[in-house]
């Protein structure tokens, strides 16, 4: 699978609470991580960059096994990653001061010979763009209170965009002692997929990020994102993967 992938500090922000991963370690096999990290300057920084290394590692534990392996079996491994991660995080959360109220995002996919395994926790978004630049989709389900309200049909789409608490996360990773999330499979093999932290979502439409697509060499999209969110204001870190199916 073909990549691009960059972050951002932005223009608002002393410090990037974004955490990347890209690789592709063969044919069979690649991952793909965004983290963005809560809990202000050591905290969040370091909750991000915890969850990343942690999954990556024990991805990278079960490298040679993974292709033998059933759909089934390799959920099983990604949801083990994210809850060794999770106690880490809220381990140290619970013992240090310094790393009080930090978590992280993530937003992940695991590819696994010709099937893509997919998840999400928080509000790091997933979406899906056809090969043809005609239509751009989200895939994934953000964990926010006002997408709760918005399923729960309290409020409209339309009202959401202006929300007042547009930002609140009903989960996150490290924030409780337990987590649990659905791994997910992504059925189309042609295309583009795009990972990305709130920084893109909350300052481009979707229509401004298939734009950026279609108008661009897919090796330019991660940094043309990452330069159009920061011309529209970039008040947050900006965390882009690209990814070609």
């Amino acid at each position: 699978m073909e990549f691009v992938a960059n972050t951002d500090v932005g223009k608002k922000r002393k410090n990037n609470e974004d955490s990347f991963f890209a690789k592709c370690y063969n044919d069979d096999i690649s991952l793909y991580i965004v983290a963005d990290g809560l809990g202000g300057y050591e905290g969040g920084e370091y909750a991000s960059k915890m969850l990343v290394d942690s999954i990556s590692s024990y991805i990278e534990t079960n490298l040679e096994r993974l292709p033998k392996l059933n759909e089934n079996n390799i959920k099983n491994i990604l949801n083990v990653s994210l809850n060794m991660a999770n106690k880490k995080i809220y381990d140290l959360e619970k013992t240090d001061e310094k790393y009080k109220g930090m978590g992280t995002t993530i937003v992940l996919i695991l590819k696994v010979c010709s099937t893509i395994y997919y998840m999400s926790v928080g509000d790091s978004r997933m979406y899906y763009i056809l090969k043809d630049f005609s239509s751009i989709r989200q895939i994934t389900v953000d964990d926010t209170y006002v997408n709760e309200l918005i399923r729960t049909k309290v409020i409209t789409e339309k009202e959401a965009v202006n929300h007042p608490q547009k930002h609140v996360l009903t989960k996150a990773v490290g924030i409780l002692k337990n987590i649990t999330t659905n791994v997910k499979i992504f059925d189309n093999d042609a295309g583009y997929l795009l990972l990305c932290s709130d920084g893109v979502s909350n300052m481009l439409k979707e229509e401004e990020i298939l734009s950026i697509f279609s108008k661009n060499d897919f090796c330019k999209i991660a940094d043309k994102i990452i330069q159009k969110a920061n011309a529209k204001g970039g008040i947050d870190n900006i965390t882009a993967i690209a990814i070609k199916l």
